[in-house]
């Protein structure tokens, strides 16, 4: 059974907040509009630090949703 893919829109930033460390990880996504963070970023396919201040739109499987912010397994990234 494959994950569901989910697609969320936002800036991509690097910060070093305890959510991002709990997910082993320093990039997030950042809705602007909200002014909060949609989710943690990681992947195997991109690396984040040559999208950091661009706004995106990211794909993937999102995991431990009840977390404070949930972590996405990044797939794709679209630039917007």
């Amino acid at each position: 059974m494959s994950e569901e893919q989910v697609t969320e829109q936002g800036m991509i930033r690097r910060e070093e907040m305890p959510f991002l460390s709990q997910h082993g990880t320093a990039y997030a996504l950042y809705d602007e509009e909200k002014d909060t963070y949609v989710c943690a970023l990681k992947s195997d396919y991109y690396q984040f630090s040559e999208y950091v201040g661009l706004r995106a739109e990211v794909t993937g499987a999102l995991e431990d949703v009840g977390a404070e912010v949930p972590l996405m397994n990044v797939t794709n990234v679209q630039l917007t």
